[in-house]
């Protein structure tokens, strides 16, 4: 259990506050390697469950090395990193599903997130413009991903606790960098994004390890 502490660590007093500061400094090829490695952080979580625990991890895994890959690439092609993502989050729905067959709940939960979802593009459309069509795409797919994993709380185990957990922060941050790519934000905002999305990458991965 100390290992998995030292890895969460590592993600949020190394990985994150290196990524900002080589941001800050215009240097955001060394800083988009710092922001990748953070994901990594917590694919090593699903490696080492998929290795000696459980082989669907591997499901996680994938997820989890695709976010990775979107993490760097993001930073330098919005519509190719949001690419990665979806492919990452349809893994992830994979996962979920898996281990929590679908039910009411996930439908409910998935009608809410995208209902909220909706609201926020309607209030910002004209900031949006003719990115909506691929917004709207991601958005759905995100919801879903998230609706998904917060329905492990049905399942009654702390692994599901934590899959839930992920979800929520997961849909907070790309909520948030939803506001900060259409408005101005401070640094304080990057680091309210960077802090959830780690933290629910992290909450994903250990899930593979924790039941």
């Amino acid at each position: 259990m100390l290992w998995m502490y030292a890895v969460c660590a590592l993600a949020f007093l190394v990985c994150l506050p290196c990524f900002m500061h080589y941001k800050h400094a215009l240097r955001y090829r060394l800083g988009t390697s710092f922001k990748m490695l953070g994901t990594l952080c917590a694919a090593s979580f699903a490696l080492i469950a998929s290795i000696r625990l459980d082989p669907h991890c591997w499901v996680c895994f994938a997820a989890l090395i695709l976010h990775a890959v979107a993490d760097y690439v993001l930073e330098f092609n919005l519509y190719l990193g949001e690419g990665f993502f979806l492919a990452g989050h349809i893994c992830y729905i994979c996962f979920f599903v898996n281990l929590f067959p679908v039910s009411g709940v996930h439908l409910v939960l998935a009608l809410v997130l995208i209902g909220i979802v909706a609201i926020l593009f309607w209030r910002w459309r004209n900031h949006i413009g003719k990115r909506m069509p691929i917004f709207s795409v991601y958005g759905v797919v995100l919801s879903v991903m998230c609706a998904f994993a917060i329905a492990g709380l049905t399942g009654h185990t702390t692994q599901g606790q934590l899959i839930a957990a992920g979800g929520a922060l997961f849909y907070l941050s790309d909520a948030l960098l939803l506001g900060r790519l259409l408005f101005s934000a401070t640094r304080p905002v990057d680091w309210a994004i960077m802090i959830t999305y780690y933290a629910a990458q992290l909450l994903f991965g250990a899930s593979c390890l924790i039941h």
